[in-house]
């Protein structure tokens, strides 16, 4: 049962509503809702909505037509026009945007909200819309409070809180405007907060109405214009989360789709506009898919005949800063974020500003401890209030990140208020991203770390260097841009092995690139042709250029042999004949690896070794030579699995895991099915204990091959399912869609 507060302050006096008298006339007139509806040409239904005051303000021309056949008197008929035309002074939501675009899952979930029957609920309903400056909240509550007009006869009003205003719109002055346009006489406002807070939700007891509080400050100001029990919604729109305020729907506003963002873009700026689609996107991309950018940036184009699309895409390329070319010394962008910004106390400001030093585009806690002035908890908790303020975002598994045009202006802030600190924290920064790297990717090196480092194991540090890839990609280019040619050999180094167990990721080649040039630079040939050797590996593996993968091996060669390295001098002839492969040249890779394990067995390269005889059977194999493969494959695993062979335990089993995988590709060449079956089912295993994935997922479609064969398919529904998710994990379209039309095969067979 819903209970009103006590005391209820009327909204009017009893004067009855427009849909009580006009029924009143109608029943006078001795006709029926239809007969009505037939003499003056209206719908039965928009008569009956009138009536039951689900439309409060109908068309003055419908009104007319209304009064005229039923009769209505002069002084009666004119009351019933001027208390329809009638708006509450000061809190008539503002008409949506031209050109809004966007929004119909939120708009939906409002609408899901406005139609709830009122027996669902006690308490009116409470929804509060968040997300960052220049994001339209505003906007999106004006297209709501029109969209949902019908479902509140009872009226929809808006105030402004003025929440980002140095002094915010005290609760108690709102609820005095609002109690204003509800009706309620001057004389019956209460004086204090308190009190005038019952009276609003007394009001708004009985009445389906919407009511807005725009841009709210913090829940200080917004307790109090929580309702109370009712059938009306009650919206916030606000910067800050407004997370303390109880039993709310919470609705985060997020940048436009492209799609739409560049649909919004174009209607503003020249709807009739013939141009270039990528131009525009592109354009749309520049302003951050922000509606408030979106809106500054189109309404120039409109404004500037002579300004083009391509002309303002070649200043957001220039030297000038994102949020000077949008704004274009206007307010906008750069003016909406301020407001945020001086909200914030000292510490917070520092910390936000110094967000901007961040490679990544996400990040944790630590590396902000790095260049803050707090350790790691209270640096934690600056981080959630800044998420609050809605300038920063809570991104999933603890971490925090910032909207492109946030960022600029948070490293406008940084430079214009720490310019002599700047440069210092960036190289701070930087070389804690590169120690740290360095410490995850020795954890994957055949011996592992030489010393205890920040992980306590190998899945540790994946799970970091999964993470933090952003950052340590970016901070790795920064430091190779820099100089810092040491850092940047010492940190690929350990990266090495770890790029074994994601092959699918498309950073190796600039990684490897920089290192070689890194390297270079230090003038180590031997130095040089290890990294030239891990560019070679990503250049056939991750790229598939295998004519660029030779040429880069023969470079790897020329400085082993000047350095008198055997083993390098074997890895770049296996290098080599990746790419030769690759270009099917496999008579050239087969030689090629020939010299490979002699050169690795003069160096005893444990970890080569079995690598030059496992790829080498993989060119016998391609050369029509099953048998000969499968004997120098078995050979290889026996190699691995002998226990005097001094291998370290990560490199023995990826290796022997990729062997088994090789044997399964011999049998299968040979029709040898059964066995292809056991073999494969053993590369599988490794290949997952190995933390593999895009591999794995490769040997589980081999797998289900092969088990079509013997027809010993049940298992093969789940292989395929989880060979789909990996390719999908690992965006491999090409494999989820191989593997996909091989489960719709076996399900037809079936």
């Amino acid at each position: 049962m819903r209970v009103c507060p006590v005391n209820p302050i009327p909204s009017t006096p009893a004067q009855p509503s427009l849909g009580t008298v006009l029924r009143a006339h109608r029943l006078a007139a001795g006709l029926s809702i239809e007969g009505l509806a037939e003499r003056c040409g209206i719908s039965v239904r928009a008569i009956s909505d009138i009536e039951r005051d689900r439309v409060r303000r109908p068309q003055r021309r419908t009104l007319t037509v209304l009064c005229d056949v039923l009769d209505v008197p002069d002084d009666a008929r004119r009351r019933l026009v001027e208390a329809t035309s009638a708006r509450p002074a000061g809190c008539e939501p503002p008409d949506p945007p031209r050109h809004f675009t966007g929004r119909s899952a939120t708009l939906g979930a409002l609408g899901d909200l406005a139609r709830r029957p009122p027996g669902d609920r006690q308490q009116a309903t409470v929804a509060v819309v968040t997300g960052p400056a220049g994001v339209g909240k505003t906007s999106l509550a004006a297209r709501a409070a029109t969209d949902l007009a019908p479902e509140f006869p009872d009226g929809r009003f808006f105030v402004d809180l003025r929440g980002m205003d140095d002094v915010p719109l005290p609760p108690g002055e709102a609820l005095h405007l609002l109690l204003r346009a509800l009706g309620v006489p001057e004389r019956r406002i209460p004086a204090g907060l308190d009190e005038r807070a019952t009276a609003y939700r007394s009001v708004l007891c009985q009445r389906r109405a919407l009511v807005v509080w725009d841009n709210a400050a913090d829940e200080a100001q917004a307790r109090p214009l929580l309702p109370g029990a009712g059938p009306g919604l009650v919206l916030f729109t606000s910067r800050r989360r407004l997370s303390g305020l109880d039993a709310a729907r919470w609705l985060s506003l997020e940048p436009l789709p492209a799609e739409e963002s560049t649909a919004m873009l174009r209607a503003i700026a020249a709807p009739d506009a013939v141009a270039d689609p990528t131009g525009w996107a592109e354009l749309a991309r520049h302003c951050g898919h922000m509606p408030l950018a979106l809106r500054v940036t189109g309404q120039r184009l409109s404004d500037e005949p002579g300004l083009s699309v391509g002309e303002l895409n070649r200043r957001f390329t220039g030297e000038q800063a994102r949020l000077t070319v949008i704004d274009a010394g206007a307010a906008g962008i750069h003016t909406a974020l301020s407001l945020s910004y001086r909200r914030l106390g000292v510490d917070l400001r520092r910390t936000f500003r110094r967000l901007s030093l961040m490679p990544g585009p996400d990040f944790g806690p630590d590396p902000v401890a790095v260049v803050g002035d707090a350790d790691v908890e209270e640096t934690e908790r600056r981080l959630e209030a800044l998420v609050e303020s809605g300038l920063v975002a809570a991104v999933p598994a603890d971490r925090y990140g910032l909207h492109d045009l946030v960022r600029e202006f948070a490293a406008d802030r940084m430079t214009a208020e720490e310019p002599a600190t700047t440069g210092p924290l960036r190289t701070t920064l930087m070389r804690w991203w590169l120690a740290r790297t360095t410490a995850a990717g020795q954890h994957f090196e055949p011996g592992g770390p030489a010393s205890p480092t920040e992980f306590p194991d190998r899945t540790a540090a994946a799970g970091w260097l999964d993470a933090e890839r952003g950052n340590w990609f970016a901070a790795l280019r920064s430091a190779a841009a820099e100089g810092l040619h040491g850092q940047v050999v010492d940190t690929v180094d350990a990266l090495h092995w770890f790029s074994d167990s994601r092959v699918h990721l498309d950073v190796w080649p600039e990684v490897f690139r920089w290192s070689a040039d890194s390297a270079a630079r230090l003038g180590d040939p031997r130095t040089e042709a290890v990294h030239l050797n891990y560019l070679s590996w990503a250049q056939a593996i991750c790229q598939r250029e295998y004519a660029r993968s030779v040429a880069t091996a023969t470079r790897a060669l020329d400085r082993a042999v000047r350095a008198g390295d055997p083993a390098q001098q074997g890895w770049a002839l296996l290098y080599a004949a990746s790419g030769h492969t690759g270009l099917g040249e496999h008579a050239a890779a087969l030689r090629h690896r020939q010299r490979a394990w002699v050169m690795l067995r003069r160096a005893a390269d444990p970890e080569g070794l079995p690598q030059a005889m496992a790829s080498l059977g993989s060119s016998l194999l391609a050369l029509g030579r099953p048998t000969e493969a499968l004997r120098v494959h078995e050979r290889t695993r026996r190699l691995l699995r002998d226990p005097r062979h001094p291998i370290a335990a990560f490199a023995r089993a990826s290796t022997d895991a990729l062997t088994c995988r090789r044997i399964g590709d011999d049998l299968a060449a040979l029709g040898r099915w059964p066995e292809c079956v056991a073999v494969r089912r053993e590369a599988v295993a490794g290949l997952r204990a190995s933390a593999m994935p895009a591999i794995e997922a490769l040997a589980l479609v081999e797998l289900v091959e092969a088990l079509r064969r013997t027809g010993a398919t049940r298992p093969a529904p789940a292989y395929l399912a989880r060979a789909i998710g990996l390719a999908d994990d690992c965006d491999d379209p090409d494999l989820a869609r191989r593997a996909g039309d091989l489960l719709a095969e076996l399900s037809g067979a079936g």
